[in-house]
């Protein structure tokens, strides 16, 4: 059985005043289905997703761990 850990970054900063913001984290910011529509239709399934972040004054930062397993 392979497994793979894809980590993703995600910022509220990135849209501020409902619009994306260039010149903040956003070029590390992504969705999460953009990342992983690609192994799920490669037969990859999720096995756990975890979470880590923060917050600070008006913006919210983090990732999330997919932890992805594919017989």
């Amino acid at each position: 059985m392979a497994e793979k850990l894809v980590t993703i970054y995600l910022d509220s900063h990135a849209y501020m005043g409902g619009k994306w913001i260039k010149g903040t984290f956003s070029e590390q910011h992504g969705l999460v289905e953009q990342h992983l529509q690609e192994y799920l239709d490669s037969g990859w399934r999720i096995k756990e997703v975890h979470s880590l972040g923060g917050a600070d004054a008006n913006t919210v930062r983090g990732w999330i761990v997919v932890h992805l397993e594919k017989n």
